[in-house]
């Protein structure tokens, strides 16, 4: 384990170092004669500077070239080096990161037995951006930025990201990425992400899939040769609050997909207000209201799986999705990500791809550590405290990697102390699901 984590060290120094970038700089048409402000001095900068560059002034931020760099800009001339050119580099150094991130995390995991070939997890968060963007980020409302992005919950590999505008289609990004579905998957999937479509391919490839069912789409029975369509408000008015029931050999939508389970759950009333709740700020935002039968079945949670039943609790594996949540809070109470002030779009794209580099490293090294503390004491690592330490510490030490070698065991020991898991009374983490249902 302490192996891998020294590799991504290693990953993390040469793909950092002033030579390396310089030349992606150059290939890139960032950099093309010898300028004050270099590829390391720009990367830090959009990356790992004093705040958020989509916050600070750009005074503040020619302060920070000065203090650290020696350059010297003016407050022009460092707006006019936010370019597309420059966004260009920093998604390449992205790209090239997360190439070199998947192996390493792939390679841990392989010391463990598991069940499934990975267990992915697809979802999106979105953010608003200032209004003349124009159509390069369109919202529903105002306009918007969204990040798609789906990991591997089993070694914290990143498997998709890509930056959008907020009204693309989240369920025609995940038709586009299908084709990276192994056997023996598990996609683990929110309405947005829905299609027949889309299930029918995962069931075709050998792969398993979990997903809620679109209000939109109707179920049907097959009895005694007939098609017979599912009344679930019946069904539901025989429910107590919490209560489920399971449902086989079903068929849903005008193709008649066949389903080998349907789990059918009425909320509780906390439960119920709780969703409610998110729907009508929906609502509100979007200033159109729902369907009698959409708000009905709101009541109810409904999933689709193809999991085997005596082997899984299909809620159980579905409550596994939150973990993508912690992690997009994360990424915007920690690094920042959704603050954006008013600013040319090439230098909001410099603060995506910058804070998506910051996250991409500390994230690794997070799962990587995860593990180390799982595997030699039982450790249960906190995703969004390990991150708040990560981020202070590389922030700290990632400028003078050239000059001296990051301490692995200190940082271990400071995820150990200030990155623990808090545990609370009657609630299981994702760990204990993933050992409890037999998948790790």
């Amino acid at each position: 384990m302490e192996n891998q984590m020294q590799a991504w060290m290693k990953t993390i120094r040469q793909l950092f170092s002033p030579e390396t970038l310089t030349h992606l700089a150059q290939e890139t048409g960032f950099i093309q004669r010898k300028r004050a402000l270099t590829a390391e001095a720009f990367l830090t900068l959009c990356a790992w500077g004093d705040g958020s560059l989509a916050q600070q002034s750009l005074q503040r931020l020619c302060t920070s070239l000065t203090l650290r760099h020696d350059c010297s800009l003016s407050s022009e001339g460092l707006n006019q080096r936010f370019t597309e050119r420059a966004v260009a580099f920093l998604r390449e150094v992205f790209f090239l990161l997360l190439q070199r991130q998947r192996p390493l995390l792939w390679s841990t995991i392989q010391t463990y037995r598991t069940c499934f070939t990975r267990l992915r997890i697809l979802d999106s968060t979105s953010f608003l951006v200032p209004a003349d963007y124009g159509e390069d980020y369109r919202g529903s409302v105002s306009s918007g930025a969204k990040i798609q992005f789906e990991y591997d919950l089993l070694s914290g590999a990143c498997l998709q990201l890509c930056v959008q505008s907020a009204n693309d289609s989240d369920a025609r990004f995940a038709h586009h990425a299908q084709h990276t579905i192994l056997p023996n998957d598990l996609c683990i999937r929110d309405l947005g992400f829905f299609s027949v479509a889309a299930l029918t391919e995962i069931d075709a490839r050998g792969a398993y899939y979990i997903t809620r069912l679109r209000s939109d789409m109707k179920v049907y029975i097959k009895e005694n040769s007939q098609w017979k369509e599912w009344d679930w408000e019946s069904l539901g008015n025989q429910l107590k609050e919490g209560e489920s029931v399971e449902m086989e050999h079903v068929y849903i939508g005008h193709e008649r997909l066949y389903i080998p389970r349907l789990i059918f759950r009425r909320l509780t009333e906390e439960e119920w207000q709780k969703r409610m709740a998110y729907v009508r700020k929906k609502e509100k935002r979007k200033g159109k209201a729902l369907a009698r039968q959409t708000l009905e079945q709101k009541k109810y949670h409904i999933l689709l799986t193809n999991l085997p039943q005596e082997s899984f609790d299909g809620q159980q594996v579905y409550s596994l999705r939150w973990q993508i949540e912690l992690l997009f809070k994360a990424w915007k109470s920690v690094f920042d990500l959704e603050k954006v002030k008013k600013m040319k779009k090439e230098r909001f794209e410099c603060h995506v791809y910058g804070t998506l580099i910051v996250i991409l490293v500390t994230q690794t090294f997070l799962f990587q550590a995860r593990t180390y503390w799982q595997q030699t004491e039982g450790i249960q690592i906190s995703e969004r405290k390990a991150l708040d330490v990560l981020q202070s510490y590389w922030q700290q030490l990632l400028l003078r990697l050239s000059k001296e070698e990051i301490s692995l065991s200190s940082l271990l020991l400071l995820l150990r102390k200030h990155g623990r898991k808090d545990r609370r009374k009657g609630k299981e983490t994702a760990l204990d699901l993933l050992v409890k249902l037999g998948i790790y």
